[in-house]
């Protein structure tokens, strides 16, 4: 006799149906959850640890890699000091570049996408859950039937590329009409499959985590080497900055001195006590001297808004530099770089970061070899696969195997799955590619290291010829001060003339002015050298410092 019921599940059924997915509760709302700011939170903290953990103390101080979203509203208020004060200091300027320069966002945010690839590489070899559920209405001729099922299971890829799986299906079926049983049914399964040949190479099974590893130390050194590169040429900026807003000054005092001398020169004129050509000397000698004022005046406040755009500053914003930096810089007696060509070069190799990881890319295609040379093996797996008896004849489970609900006794598995390599066209391909960048790395890393003994010759070099011109320019501003000085007592006396008077000050303001372009490209060359030498230290507050690291 047929059994027919109003609803879709019948009482009892709905009571152990729910009863059975009470525990799948958390599961499905753990995957549905909306709180996507503490998913990004969680993410955050595993990047995080994984960049804290591939950072080498010899990289400097780290503390600067963490993201930082910016929008108007964020740096303004970041901006705060600046739109008060208008003070821009040399250290405010480098932390600006590291919180608002858009290239310094770009390169946090390079290392971090690096990051989140080996959380994924890490989640390949980790106990993976898994969970699911179905229910609904079934019908099958005149059969028909209603219920659901659940689905818990777990797997994971062991280092001796074995695949190890298990899961539990269960589920309840309220029969509706037909001859299917009511109750419940559950289904239980374990299987592994172990590589015996081809991927059974714990290099070639972790491979991909291993990749993962070197590219996050890849990135960490690309980090600090942009570190060490961008801020050396903020602070180089400053001081060309520095530099030129004393050339205009310098231009602009010029132009005052010219113009009371000129005055004064059109009185001699007008009592006969001068020549004629001599005060247009001079009146020539003012306009050329306005006009160089007003050109460099005109290149410092185009310089000075290309520097606010890099250190993502509003360029309306007015800023004056430190004027005290300029002076220290000045006042100093600068001395040139500690240690040989030879000493630079060996720091160079010791330490450079691009050339570190150029090296170890050699080692990385060295390994993809290896991996390519274990693909052309045979294949050979061991699988085995165990099954519990399952009493559940003549029941539906959505889903389900049949085979699998009718068998009444356990089920054992244990066989060998072989693949002969009968055809390794590809693979052979792919070996002969690696080769092939096997030399392409090596050749690399040649290049790169003779790339980085230029730069450090060259930086070298620079440092000595900069070292040399600021020696003499020193003493020419010396000389040039003193003739100027000499020459306004001449002229007192009656000794000189008001030509000497102007070609005195002339040279003397070309050897300050040479001077102070001598003083900022000896400063710049040693912070290049350093840079190149790859021995500068960049600390929490953005402080910069020559450190010898620990030898990789």
């Amino acid at each position: 006799m047929k059994r027919y019921t109003c609803t879709c599940f019948g009482k009892d059924a709905g009571l152990w149906l729910g009863l059975f997915l009470l525990p799948l509760i958390p599961v499905f709302l753990a995957g549905c959850r909306s709180d996507v700011q503490q998913v990004s939170r969680e993410t955050d903290r595993k990047v995080y640890d994984l960049i804290a953990q591939t950072w080498d103390d010899s990289l400097g101080s780290p503390g600067d890699y963490q993201l930082q979203p910016l929008s108007f509203e964020k740096r303004d208020e970041a901006l705060q000091d600046i739109y008060q004060s208008e003070l821009l200091t040399l250290l405010r300027a480098v932390q600006l570049a590291m919180d608002n320069s858009q290239a310094f966002q770009e390169a946090r945010e390079t290392l971090y996408l690096k990051a989140l690839d080996l959380t994924e590489a890490q989640h390949l070899y980790e106990l993976t859950p898994f969970a699911g559920g179905i229910g609904g209405y079934a019908k099958e001729g005149d059969r028909e039937a209603a219920g659901g099922q659940g689905t818990l299971g777990v797997q994971k890829l062991l280092a001796t590329g074995a695949t190890v799986s298990s899961g539990f299906t269960a589920g309840y079926l309220d029969v509706l009409t037909g001859d299917f049983r009511s109750g419940l049914s559950t289904i239980f399964y374990a299987a592994v499959t172990q590589p015996l040949l081809r991927g059974a190479d714990r290099k070639a099974v972790l491979e991909t985590l291993t990749q993962a590893q070197q590219d996050m130390l890849y990135a960490v050194r690309d980090f600090n080497r942009f570190r060490q590169v961008f801020l050396v040429s903020v602070v180089s900026d400053y001081y060309r900055l520095l530099q030129q807003y004393d050339q205009y000054r310098s231009l602009q005092a010029d132009y005052i001195q010219l113009l009371a001398l000129t005055d004064n020169m059109r009185d001699l004129a007008a009592a006969g006590r001068l020549p004629r050509y001599a005060l247009e000397q001079a009146e020539q000698d003012k306009l050329l001297a306005m006009d160089q004022s007003r050109q460099a005046e005109t290149s410092y406040k185009q310089q000075l808004d290309a520097f606010k755009l890099k250190l993502g500053i509003p360029p309306q914003q007015t800023i004056l530099l430190d004027q005290n930096e300029w002076q220290v810089l000045m006042d100093a007696e600068l001395t040139p770089a500690d240690g040989s060509e030879d000493q630079a070069l060996q720091a160079a190799l010791d330490q450079r970061l691009d050339l570190a990881n150029a090296s170890d890319q050699v080692l990385d295609a060295e390994r993809h070899a290896e991996i390519a040379a274990d693909a052309l093996k045979p294949g050979l797996d061991l699988v085995g696969l165990f099954s519990p008896a399952n009493d559940n004849r003549r029941r539906y489970l959505f889903g389900a195997d049949p085979g699998d609900l009718n068998r009444i006794r356990d089920r054992y598995e244990l066989s060998l799955r072989m693949d002969l390599p009968m055809d390794r066209t590809v693979e052979a391909n792919d070996y002969k590619r690696a080769l092939i960048q096997c030399m392409r790395r090596q050749r690399r890393h040649m290049q790169v290291t003779d790339q980085v003994r230029y730069e450090v010759r060259k930086a070298y070099r620079d440092m000595e010829t900069a070292q040399a011109h600021y020696a003499n320019q020193k003493a020419a501003r010396d000389l040039a001060v003193k003739r100027l000085e000499n020459t306004f007592l001449l002229l007192r006396y009656g000794r000189a003339n008001t030509r000497d008077v102007l070609d005195a000050q002339k040279d003397s303001f070309r050897a300050r002015e040479e001077y102070a372009r001598a003083v900022t490209d000896y400063s710049i060359a040693k912070l290049n050298l350093y840079r190149d030498c790859g021995v500068l230290w960049i600390k929490a507050n953005g402080r910069l410092e020559t450190r010898t690291a620990v030898k990789r």
